[in-house]
């Protein structure tokens, strides 16, 4: 599956600059481009999930770069977010946002790649971790990215995948545990285990994951929120 970036910029000319070198490192990209955050933030609603790389402008009419990325970061921590902008003024702002990297304009073409080969180290390890199962004569390879949280009932394991379905199969969520990425998946309850991508809001007592709110039982309380804020800040880069 090819890497999907979007390009948010409302200067047609440095959106088009960007979308030929994206081009010239890897024509297998997949680019969307939007001149407009509104009209991003929109479809992103329906379309988040397949957004691996942003590249986004910090300044920008109706709403800015960095209001944008908080509403993304709302849903989404997952996502890349690079920041392109012709001041250095919003680094700040964009290590609240957690932004993989800032990119000034006019932009050097070696230091844009020297971003985007990081970044692709990191998708590429992301994307090795499949974990496999079967269940009923069907054998499953599921992207860890793609799972939601994972519960434990009745002897079964379910997996509640975004934006939704569920799968599941015969095991032990201890088993499970051990075939999902321990940098991004946190074990909250006897019962369940979370996506950190998706988490929308840390209670004092739950982790809530858009519509859905997931206890922390008193056992794995300390242990699931300091594994939550090592994940926030581990996918903080500096700029």
């Amino acid at each position: 599956m090819p890497v999907r970036i979007a390009i948010c910029d409302d200067s047609v000319e440095d959106l088009e600059s960007l979308t030929d070198a994206l081009y010239k490192y890897d024509r297998s990209f997949d680019i969307i481009s939007y001149t407009d955050g509104v009209t991003f933030i929109e479809e992103f609603q329906d379309f988040k999930y397949s957004v691996d790389i942003l590249f986004l402008d910090i300044y920008m009419p109706g709403i800015d770069g960095i209001e944008l990325a908080q509403k993304i970061r709302s849903e989404r921590k997952d996502i890349k977010i690079i920041f392109i902008s012709l001041s250095k003024e919003h680094y700040p702002q964009a290590y609240e946002v957690f932004a993989f990297n800032y990119i000034l304009k006019p932009f050097d073409r070696k230091r844009l790649y020297e971003v985007l080969d990081r970044a692709m180290d990191e998708h590429r390890k992301e994307n090795s971790q499949k974990i496999h199962f079967s269940y009923k004569s069907s054998v499953y390879s599921v992207n860890p990215r793609e799972i939601l949280y994972v519960e434990s009932r009745d002897k079964l394991i379910m997996f509640h995948m975004f934006p939704e379905g569920t799968l599941q199969c015969y095991s032990k969520l201890d088993e499970i545990e051990k075939q999902l990425p321990e940098q991004s998946f946190i074990r909250c309850h006897q019962s369940f285990i979370v996506n950190a991508s998706y988490i929308t809001e840390m209670g004092h007592t739950y982790f809530r994951l858009g519509q859905v709110v997931i206890n922390i039982s008193k056992k794995y309380l300390k242990q699931a929120k300091d594994q939550y804020y090592k994940y926030l800040f581990s996918n903080m880069n500096n700029p």
